[in-house]
């Protein structure tokens, strides 16, 4: 398994101070072609509650997947890596994580409201408790060579940081109060907007944290 060096190096990284001063723009509207185009309107509120997406990106992450080009597709898919020697984790090392992440990435945490220093606390405490349930169970996971060992605590900080961003989200109820902010508005311009739109949202930013500071986003 990890050297001690090694364990005190990913133990510094979860427990490093993160900085909530930096920040990164996001887009708040998700489809910009359905609503320009005149199609079904997009529901905002459930787009932004919605962590399918990141749910599945840390599956693929989780399962080692690959992309590879499909000829009759004409496009890239992701497919399973047909190399065991580099998935990184059994299917019961994926559930078992998956498990715990939904417990973390849901509306529940976005709709919370956190001070700066709970979600500090918040995170530290899943970070050790990730990276414990991982190295407790590391045959039963599937992790018996070099190669997997070395790559866990990368995809452990990965997690980490998406699990902050939803946490950041909720920093002094500012999810929940963004939201209520545009049902307002929906309920009082939408009507007036051509062909039934909705109104353009403002970009909005998001705060990056000591773990997408490490990945270099």
């Amino acid at each position: 398994m990890l050297s001690k060096e090694e364990n005190a190096l990913l133990d510094s990284l979860i427990n490093e101070t993160i900085n909530p001063n930096q920040i990164v723009n996001t887009p708040y509207y998700p489809n910009t072609n359905v609503m320009m185009g005149g199609g079904q309107k997009p529901n905002l509120v459930e787009w932004q509650l919605d962590f399918k997406n990141e749910l599945v990106d840390i599956e693929r992450l989780l399962r080692s997947d690959i992309k590879v080009y499909d000829e009759k597709l004409g496009r890239d898919v992701w497919k399973r890596n047909p190399n065991k020697a580099f998935v990184v984790f059994n299917d019961q090392g994926v559930n078992d994580i998956l498990r715990e992440i939904r417990m973390f990435l849901n509306k529940n945490t976005v709709l919370s409201n956190y001070k700066d220093e709970e979600i500090r606390l918040r995170i530290r405490q899943f970070g050790h408790e990730l990276r414990g349930l991982i190295y407790n169970n590391y045959e039963e996971y599937g992790l018996d060579n070099e190669y997997k060992i070395n790559n866990y605590p990368i995809m452990t900080i990965t997690i980490l940081q998406m699990v902050e961003s939803a946490y950041r989200r909720a920093m002094n109820g500012e999810e929940r109060r963004d939201l209520n902010s545009f049902r307002t508005v929906n309920q009082t311009e939408g009507v007036n907007q051509p062909n039934g739109m909705y109104p353009m949202m403002p970009i909005q930013t998001q705060k990056k944290g000591i773990f997408s500071k490490l990945l270099g986003r």
